[in-house]
């Protein structure tokens, strides 16, 4: 009796945090992309008033903004620093490659930031701010999304892991 009582526990407890998990992915993304728009920002003050080249910007930038978002400059930074011969795009695809590991972002989000890196110090600086200012309101509109589907979905996921979790403690009882 006592295993079942545990098993019971441990059933409950895992798929509870299942939806937990997953709730949580919909609960940073908006986060993220508000975080991801305000370092853009940045980005485009720094090109814009304070002409800094790109990897000195993209420093500012990464010292200045949440962490969460500071590892995609600082990265950014280091590859075109470095001795391999990355142009600003190639580094900014690289350094996205590597954060779109941890991060809770869709594949549409990605999408828009990859994008933009095509176009990244491969033009003067109007049109870099142009971009920057294009890549931002897609970001916004994403955000929007992005609380619309966190507004639908967190509460149902975390009540579905517990209710999947209950379900399959009565099935075994």
């Amino acid at each position: 009796m006592l295993f079942k009582v545990l098993g019971g526990i441990l059933i409950l407890a895992s798929s509870s945090s299942i939806g937990f998990i997953i709730a949580n992915y919909y609960n940073e993304r908006p986060k993220l992309l508000r975080q991801l728009q305000n370092a853009l920002s940045m980005l485009e003050t720094e090109i814009n008033f304070s002409n800094s080249p790109l990897p000195e910007a993209l420093r500012n930038v990464a010292l200045r903004c949440d962490k969460d978002v500071a590892f995609l400059f600082s990265k950014t930074r280091e590859y075109i620093n470095s001795m391999d011969g990355f142009t600003a795009s190639e580094a900014w695809e690289k350094a996205l490659k590597s954060y779109s590991k941890a991060k809770s972002l869709n594949e549409t989000d990605f999408d828009i930031l990859y994008a933009f890196g095509k176009y990244l110090g491969t033009s003067d600086r109007e049109d870099q701010i142009n971009k920057l200012k294009l890549v931002i309101s897609q970001l916004k509109s994403q955000e929007v999304k992005a609380e619309e589907d966190k507004d639908k979905n967190e509460r149902v996921w975390k009540y579905l892991g517990v209710m999947t979790g209950l379900l399959i403690v009565l099935l075994l009882l």
